[in-house]
């Protein structure tokens, strides 16, 4: 891994990326999905955007916030991107594909199994104190003995929190991401990014004009929903476009003038951006403003070195994953219980949702070692007494 100097941007790309995921959710429960982006062209999209901003989040800042809100969506992308950027960046090279396998699946779901049992003792808070919402014991059973329940979208477990789609897919990565990173190292940045890019678009055009599915942050009807779009094929262009940048980072092959890098994402993210209005734009939007946002942090923040600030960012990083995982049941039920009628309300549940989520977050990476250590010589003591 690079030094934590030059590294300090990612762990701040992920800490306003959770933020940018929190509002987003919050920011629907708010409005109560009264608008996700749609593919009928600019005009029809502002038009039903325009309302929601004026009467929800008023004018000048909130109203500003309310738009970056919206569309924190994409925030879901710049974290997938960054999966494969952070393994390009550490990589260095694996004889054992099973033990790889493990310890990174490991990674993924010791931070979920205490995010489940939180998540579990809260809900049963909330059902007894306020008559809150639990879900099904088989549901909890999912979860707890996930993956042994998996399915591709985990919809066993999104009937207790939404985004735990995203755990079958971390695992999925974790699965491919060797043979990704042995071939970027022998095709070449560039055959590299031309096979999953085409892969994906393929994939993606696929999913929208045959199977009658819609991208996963869009709230519209559709044949199949967005199944096909929380499948690896779907988003693997974006791994391999943060394998392609981790590798031009660790070999200082950026171009040096950030000035260009900087001109060049906005000008991806404007591309990204308008294109998920229109039908033609639909399917590839997410792989323009998805590295485009990257960048753009790359270029801002690289440089930072303030050692307080570094420091800070870089302990909030690694909260990032437990916080993701825990934040949408603080959002919730703050919406829920708190409500939803006024803009003050709004800000409101989006602190409380916010330092909750840190404080649990830093609960669970606290007590991972123990909970492991506990399992592991649990294990041990009980196979040693079986033992012939």
């Amino acid at each position: 891994m690079q030094n934590k100097a030059k590294v300090v941007w990612i762990e701040i790309t992920r800490v306003i990326a959770a933020l940018g995921i929190l509002f987003y959710h919050s920011s629907l429960y708010y409005t109560d999905y009264v608008y996700t982006p749609t593919p009928e062209g600019l005009s029809a999209n502002w038009q039903t955007l325009s309302p929601v901003l004026t009467d929800k989040f008023g004018h000048g800042f909130s109203a500003v916030a309310g738009l970056v809100s919206l569309f924190g969506f994409q925030f879901l992308d710049v974290f997938i991107l960054l999966i494969g950027l952070t393994m390009a960046l550490s990589w260095r090279g694996e004889d054992n594909y099973l033990n790889y396998i493990k310890r990174r699946w490991l990674r993924v779901l010791w931070p979920f199994w205490l995010a489940v049992l939180f998540n579990f003792i809260l809900s049963a808070l909330d059902s007894y104190l306020l008559d809150g919402y639990i879900a099904p014991s088989w549901n909890w059973f999912a979860a707890f003995t996930f993956p042994l329940a998996f399915d591709y979208h985990g919809k066993l477990i999104q009937h207790i929190s939404g985004p735990w789609w995203f755990v079958p897919f971390m695992l999925a990565v974790i699965v491919v991401s060797p043979f990704m990173l042995k071939k970027a190292n022998e095709w070449g940045i560039k055959n590299f990014l031309l096979f999953f890019g085409l892969l994906t678009l393929i994939y993606r055009l696929l999913s929208i004009y045959v199977f009658g599915a819609h991208t996963n942050y869009s709230t519209i009807t559709t044949v199949v929903g967005d199944a096909p779009f929380l499948l690896i094929p779907a988003k693997i262009f974006l791994i391999a476009l943060g394998i392609a940048f981790g590798t031009l980072i660790k070999e200082s092959q950026l171009p040096k003038s950030k000035l260009k890098l900087f001109f060049g994402a906005i000008f991806l993210y404007i591309v990204g951006f308008m294109a998920q209005f229109y039908w033609l734009g639909w399917a590839i939007a997410e792989l323009f403003y998805a590295p485009a946002i990257v960048i753009l942090f790359y270029v801002v923040f690289s440089e930072i070195n303030q050692r307080f600030f570094t420091a800070l960012m870089t302990k909030l990083g690694a909260l990032s994953y437990s916080f993701f995982l825990i934040h949408d049941f603080f959002a919730n039920r703050s919406f829920k219980h708190l409500g939803i009628e006024s803009l003050s309300a709004f800000w409101q549940t989006i602190a409380l949702s916010t330092i909750f989520s840190i404080v649990v977050a830093l609960l669970i990476e606290k007590l991972i070692p123990y909970f492991s250590k506990a399992f592991s010589d649990g294990w041990s003591y009980i196979d040693q007494k079986l033992m012939l």
